[in-house]
């Protein structure tokens, strides 16, 4: 394959898998320990909180220690795969051009 499309194939690759792991930890709350949702749903209970804990009633969000890493591993799981791609979509030797 020549080397323009197998670049855009590897960065369309690259984003969508990115993407679809940046949606996955957006999907399950990856960010937050105690997420603003679940304080407006306690609240609406007539709770003051959610009780994290038995004694521990939480009133603000908590984001996540990991949260700021986030970003970071998207990137890397989206480099990995455009590198995956990009390297199998490369011309063997013995293989003709057509």
């Amino acid at each position: 394959m020549n080397f323009v499309p197998r670049i855009i194939l590897a960065l369309v690759a690259g984003v969508v898998v990115g993407g679809g792991f940046m949606a996955w930890d957006k999907h399950r709350g990856a960010e937050w320990v105690v997420s603003p949702q679940q304080i407006a749903a306690a609240r609406a209970d007539g709770q003051t909180g959610v009780q994290s804990r038995p004694g521990t009633v939480t009133v603000r969000p908590i984001r996540s220690e990991t949260a700021d890493v986030l970003p970071f591993k998207w990137g890397l799981y989206g480099v990995g795969a455009a590198l995956v791609v990009f390297v199998a979509t490369r011309q063997r030797k013995g293989e003709r051009r057509a």
